[in-house]
């Protein structure tokens, strides 16, 4: 699930949808499954918010490979009192072909809180999911308040539901305490737990139950006048099944500034917990990078 506002790492970084526009991304990640993910797009956002996105999506593996393309319609408002993040359309990948969207809609309710729904419905992207067609789609109810200046909760409650007769409820929460207001310095606790009605899936990574909690640190502060810097680090236990592990996560992110002309961002992360499409969970890595721009005209 896309949502869990406070704890994206370019929040705030781009501007809001004034004037119409190009965009393009790119999305490339490697994880010790040896699976391989390469996703680009183009696209035209209109002065209303409402765009047009075309995709190219590649998946690949030791002896095996899978690409297709996706199309869809996309909106986005990002106001001081509601955000919304909206596409609908199809994919294709491998032989199948599927309807996928996504809705991250905030709205304050009160001067320290905001309520949202986060929704999702895409294929499931490891490479038995791809060779047998399964798409999961998931919503959430979410929730953020500040309960001081410094200190602000979040919590993120759905679940996800696969076409292969496994039903996920999810529940995720961050709290946020801010260090230093000058460097965007913040300490945070996250945790993520979940159950599967129908685990060990072989088509990706479904155990009986699983929970996690890690602290961390965040910063994000301008550089040059011309960018904005973001970073995080954070270290945990997961839980899964009953059994323990060490996990860690960071991320690192350059993006314009609000307001800029010209909207860019490019990021690393890397992290060894267990995703929703990996096949295991034990030596588990993880490593993606994106990059992505949208320029007037």
């Amino acid at each position: 699930m896309k949502a869990m506002v406070m704890g994206a790492l370019c929040a705030g970084a781009a501007a809001v949808a004034a004037a119409q526009g190009v965009t393009g991304s790119l999305q490339l990640s490697h994880d010790s499954d040896a699976f391989n993910e390469h996703k680009e797009s183009v696209g035209y956002v209109g002065g209303q918010g409402w765009g047009l996105k075309a995709g190219a999506l590649q998946y690949s593996s030791p002896a095996w490979s899978a690409s297709g393309g996706s199309l869809a319609a996309t909106y986005k408002k990002d106001g001081p009192e509601q955000q919304v993040d909206a596409s609908l359309g199809v994919a294709h990948i491998g032989s199948h072909s599927y309807v996928v969207g996504a809705l991250d809609h905030m709205r304050r309710v009160l001067p320290h809180t905001s309520l949202g729904v986060s929704g999702e419905r895409d294929f499931v992207n490891s490479q038995r999911g791809i060779d047998a067609g399964l798409a999961y789609t998931s919503l959430a109810l979410v929730a953020d308040h500040a309960f001081t200046d410094r200190f602000n909760v979040g919590v993120s409650a759905g679940t996800a539901l696969f076409s292969n007769d496994n039903h996920r409820p999810v529940l995720r929460t961050r709290w946020n305490y801010a260090l230093d207001e000058r460097w965007g310095l913040n300490a945070y606790v996250k945790t993520r737990n979940y159950r599967n009605s129908n685990p060990y899936r072989p088509e990706y990574f479904s155990p009986g139950r699983l929970g996690e909690a890690s602290l961390g640190l965040s910063t994000r502060f301008v550089v040059a006048d011309s960018a904005v810097l973001s970073a995080s680090i954070d270290a945990g236990r997961q839980h899964v099944d009953g059994e323990a592990q060490p996990i860690w996560s960071a991320k690192l992110a350059l993006a314009s500034r609000r307001g800029s002309r010209v909207e860019w961002a490019t990021g690393l992360e890397a992290t060894n917990s267990a995703s929703l499409f990996t096949t295991q969970a034990q030596s588990y890595r993880y490593v993606s990078a994106f990059a992505r721009v949208r320029v007037p005209f």
